[in-house]
């Protein structure tokens, strides 16, 4: 294979046939830490550099509340990517019924999440419900952050310092319409993350707990797209096995 094919010489890099799934996927995970930092004690389930960051801050200036908030989300993404990190390695040769899977659980607990929100009928819920919200969100996250690795593709769809990093190095091709088909995609995950975190600003600002339906609405909409993906691919192999088989 093609160095070209290969990010850091690991993952074979998909010539995107995933991009609307991966933007999304992008989209519900900038929705969720919009949500979740004006609603949840200003935390990202999806950034755990931010996180991180708050971590060390809540510790050293004696914030343990904000602190035991970064940490519930650092840890809840941790368990979720960790979870699927394991899964995905024994089913590397069929990563469309990863990507169905693992969305299919995203959708039940992004479920879990709005309508845990909004059964509490309060705008900023806090103490153990809060946290509760936090795991889900962090979970969530970090389960999609595993699938989209294991599927090898050039972009993240939570953390986006990196794609970031890629698209300003590469303004050049992008002013001059030479860019491939990857950086596209890059330019298009950033820019619809920004989007999306403003648009969700303002639907939390007018629609307080009720804005949770947001990701979920996206995330129902991607596992269809995912479910008609590996169905149109399953008939297809059977096609060819038919074929194959006929004299």
């Amino acid at each position: 294979m093609r160095d070209r094919d290969r990010i850091g010489g690991e993952a074979p890099v998909a010539r995107q046939p995933h991009g609307a799934l991966l933007l999304g996927l992008t989209v519900v995970a900038a929705s969720v830490d919009a949500l979740s930092f004006l609603g949840l004690g200003r935390v990202f389930p999806a950034n755990m550099t931010g996180n991180t960051v708050l971590l060390g801050i809540g510790l050293a200036t004696g914030d343990l509340t904000a602190a035991a908030r970064s940490a519930t989300a650092l840890g809840a993404f941790v368990f979720g990517a960790a979870v699927v990190g394991a899964v995905a390695s024994g089913h590397r040769r069929r990563p469309d019924r990863m990507l169905l899977a693992v969305v299919a659980v995203e959708v039940v607990l992004m479920a879990a999440f709005a309508g845990w929100w909004l059964w509490l009928r309060v705008d900023a819920p806090d103490g153990a419900a809060g946290y509760g919200l936090i795991a889900l969100a962090g979970t969530t996250m970090g389960a999609q952050s595993a699938m989209t690795r294991s599927l090898g593709v050039a972009v993240s769809t939570t953390y986006i310092t990196g794609t970031w990093t890629t698209v300003s190095a590469s303004i050049g091709p992008l002013l001059a319409r030479r860019a491939d088909r990857s950086l596209k995609l890059q330019a298009l995950v950033v820019t619809a993350y920004l989007a999306t975190a403003a648009a969700t600003g303002l639907a939390y600002r007018f629609l307080a707990a009720a804005a949770t339906f947001l990701p979920l609405a996206i995330l129902a909409l991607v596992l269809i797209a995912a479910a008609t993906r590996y169905w149109i691919s399953r008939r297809g192999q059977g096609r060819s096995v038919t074929q194959d088989r006929t004299p």
